[in-house]
C-alpha cells in the first residue's frame, strides 16, 4: 500500500507533456576559404568528426608569395569537422578561393508549435525529449504565444535522429528531466 501512495505521489508532481511539431533548421556550417596560394599544414588533433571549440587552431597556410605573412585559419564556432580539402598536409599547393574546410555548428535551432494553449509561466528554459538511451534537453531560448524557439546540442543526439522525430508527427517533451528518469 506504502508503494501504491508512493507511485502516485511522484506520478502528481510530474507535469503533463507538451505536445507539439517540431521544425528545425540544418546545422550552420562555417566554410574556410584561401585567400593566397599556399602550402597548407593542419594543427594535431584536427580531423573529419572531430569536435573544435570556437578560436581553435585548424589549419596554417603557408603563403607562396615572398611578402605576405602566414596566415592560421582559427574556429569561428564550437562545432564538428565535416570536411579537409585532400592538399592539406601535403606539399601539394592550394589555389586562391580553395575550400579548406568545413565545420558544422554542434547545436541546431528550432521552432516547437505548440498543438494547443499551454501555461507557460513556470517554464524553467528547457525541455526535455525521453528517448530510451537518455533523456535530451532542449533549451528554450524564446517563449511566443503557441511557438517556442528551442536549441538543442547535437552531443546529445545526431541530427538525422531529429529530423526522424520533427516528421509530421507530435513530439512530446516535458517540462521536468525526471519524467524522462525515474528516481
Amino acid at each position: 500500500m506504502n508503494s501504491l501512495l508512493t507511485l502516485s505521489l511522484a506520478l502528481s508532481t510530474i507535469h503533463p507533456p507538451l505536445i507539439g511539431q517540431l521544425y528545425l533548421q540544418e546545422p550552420a556550417i562555417e566554410y574556410y576559404f584561401t585567400r593566397e596560394s599556399g602550402i597548407t599544414t593542419a594543427f594535431k588533433g584536427v580531423k573529419v568528426g572531430k569536435m573544435v571549440e570556437k578560436g581553435d587552431p585548424l589549419v596554417k597556410l603557408e603563403s607562396s608569395a615572398i611578402d605576405v605573412s602566414d596566415k592560421v585559419f582559427m574556429a569561428n564556432t564550437k562545432g564538428y569537422i565535416e570536411f579537409i580539402n585532400k592538399r592539406v598536409n601535403t606539399e601539394s599547393p592550394v589555389a586562391v578561393g580553395d575550400l579548406l574546410l568545413k565545420v558544422s555548428s554542434n547545436y541546431v535551432l528550432g521552432n516547437y508549435n505548440l498543438d494547443k494553449s499551454y501555461d507557460l509561466s513556470e517554464l524553467s528554459g528547457s525541455l526535455w525529449l525521453c528517448m530510451k538511451s537518455k533523456p535530451v534537453k532542449f533549451s528554450v531560448d524564446s517563449v511566443l504565444k503557441d511557438k517556442l524557439l528551442i536549441s538543442v546540442e547535437l552531443s546529445q543526439i545526431h541530427f538525422s535522429e531529429l529530423e526522424k522525430l520533427s516528421e509530421p508527427n507530435y513530439l512530446q517533451l516535458f517540462t521536468e528531466k525526471h519524467a524522462c528518469v525515474p528516481d
